[in-house]
């Protein structure tokens, strides 16, 4: 389960008080990775994983959501849809998890 190594990686990235476009790149890129592996895919664009996953009407709501809410784009406020993204990626990742074991 090399996906799971690479997710705690990421993770081992953020730091608390961490610029929140960081900590929001980081919890796309662990979303990605755990839908890389979800779907199969060569890909490494983490962002096409994304809209994949928040466009399949075969994964739960929360799912799509959490994914939805991660490529959105900032407002012009520079505000996130999402207010906790490491949180939408873990449920992404829980999901996978879920799914493969």
């Amino acid at each position: 389960m090399n996906w799971l190594l690479n997710i705690d990686t990421e993770l081992g990235r953020i730091r608390p008080g961490q610029n929140a476009g960081k900590v929001r790149t980081t919890a796309r890129r662990i979303g990605g990775i755990a839908l890389k592996e979800f779907y199969g895919s060569a890909s490494d664009n983490f962002l096409q994983q994304l809209q994949t996953a928040a466009n399949d009407d075969a994964l739960p709501e929360t799912v799509r959501s959490a994914a939805e809410r991660l490529i959105t784009r900032l407002d012009e406020n520079f505000s996130s849809p999402s207010v906790d993204p490491v949180g939408d990626a873990m449920l992404i990742v829980d999901h996978v998890k879920q799914k493969i074991s």
